[in-house]
């Protein structure tokens, strides 16, 4: 099983910054929504073996990783620098506003060689970075918690679904992935890679356990 978690809400997100390589914090919100999920797989993960929990280094990320290791009994959280979100070069740690004012926009949102702001990545290389990182971690006899962020976690959901990151922009694909949600994927019992759960938040307002392991995981 790997569960894909963006982090909760960040400072960037309530002080009008650019998200990218800004090393935002999660917010008292932020960490409330992590304490909530961490409880919930606590009870998941009651009597079964641990899970290896990953990171982004950057500190929403692993702010959140760490809530969920401390409840889960997790000795330590291993933080990658591919986990991180697209590079925003320049525009990282400054207001939208101020970004704004050396924006090199595409032409049509397509592009895949395209650097949006000076010393960027583009959306080609991100895709290759997160994809050449993420298959390094999988391990089919340990299940896998990633804290990461939402052009991350997209990333990984095209690979895992075996779309190339040309099929994704001629095909126009995409994923909300929103705050602090949980994706949920896995090989089920015919061998086929799955998504089991897109996108949820449902578990900050039910009780009781996540329901993780109730789905037709391959054995």
């Amino acid at each position: 099983m790997i569960l894909l978690i963006r982090h909760g809400e960040a400072d960037h997100h309530v002080k009008e910054l650019t998200g990218g390589w800004t090393d935002s914090a999660l917010t008292v919100r932020g960490k409330r929504q992590f304490q909530q999920l961490a409880d919930r797989l606590a009870w998941d993960f009651s009597g079964r073996n641990l899970p290896r929990i990953v990171s982004s280094d950057l500190q929403r990320a692993r702010m959140g990783a760490e809530i969920i290791a401390r409840e889960l009994g997790v000795d330590k959280v291993e933080c990658f620098a591919f986990l991180r979100e697209k590079n925003n070069g320049k525009a990282a740690g400054l207001s939208k506003k101020e970004a704004r004012m050396f924006y090199h926009p595409p032409v049509t949102g397509r592009e895949l060689d395209h650097v949006n702001y000076d010393g960027g990545e583009t959306r080609r290389s991100f895709y290759e970075r997160t994809v050449r990182g993420f298959r390094e971690l999988e391990d089919r006899d340990q299940d896998l918690i990633v804290v990461s962020h939402k052009g991350t976690i997209q990333n990984i959901l095209f690979d895992w679904l075996g779309l190339s990151i040309d099929e994704v922009a001629d095909k126009k694909v995409s994923f909300d992935i929103r705050p602090a949600s949980l994706t949920i994927l896995g090989i089920n019992k015919w061998g086929e890679h799955a998504v089991f759960a897109l996108n949820d938040t449902s578990y900050l307002w039910k009780q009781g356990p996540v329901g993780i392991f109730r789905y037709p995981y391959g054995e």
